[in-house]
C-alpha cells in the first residue's frame, strides 16, 4: 500500500498516490452505505472488511500463481501478514493526528446538529 509521502519512483508517483486515495475514499463510502443499510456496527464491519481483504488476496494468489498449492498459499498469507503490521506499524505513528482531526470533525458534527435543532 502506497504511503502519502512515496513518489513510487516515477514522475506518475503523485498521481499514483491520488489516485489511490480517491480510490480509498470512494470505497469507504460504499463500505459506509453497506453498514448502514445493513445496520452493521463497528465491532462486526471491522471482521468483515477483514475476512474480504484476507479473501480477495487468497484468490489473487490462485488467479495470479503458475502453479498454486497449499504452501504457496500459506507463504503468500504470511507475506500478507507482514504487509498487515507494517500497515499498522505506520498508522501508530500517525495516531496523535488522527485522533486531534476525528476529535474535530466530530465537534463541527456535533455543532452541526445542534444548529439544525
Amino acid at each position: 500500500m502506497p504511503d502519502d509521502q512515496d513518489d513510487l519512483f516515477s514522475e506518475d508517483g503523485n498521481e499514483a498516490v491520488d489516485d489511490f486515495n480517491r480510490l480509498t475514499e470512494i470505497l469507504n463510502q460504499r463500505v459506509l452505505e453497506f453498514a448502514d443499510e445493513e445496520e452493521i456496527d463497528e465491532e462486526m464491519l471491522w471482521p468483515l472488511l477483514l475476512r474480504l481483504a484476507l479473501t480477495t488476496r487468497m484468490v489473487g494468489y490462485m488467479a495470479n500463481a503458475a502453479k498454486p498449492s497449499g504452501g504457496g498459499l500459506k507463504l503468500d498469507l504470511d507475506r500478507f501478514g507482514r504487509d498487515i503490521e507494517g500497515l499498522i506499524r505506520e498508522t501508530k505513528k500517525d495516531a496523535d493526528r488522527f485522533v486531534a482531526h476525528a476529535r474535530e470533525t466530530m465537534a463541527a458534527a456535533a455543532e452541526q446538529d445542534e444548529d439544525e435543532s
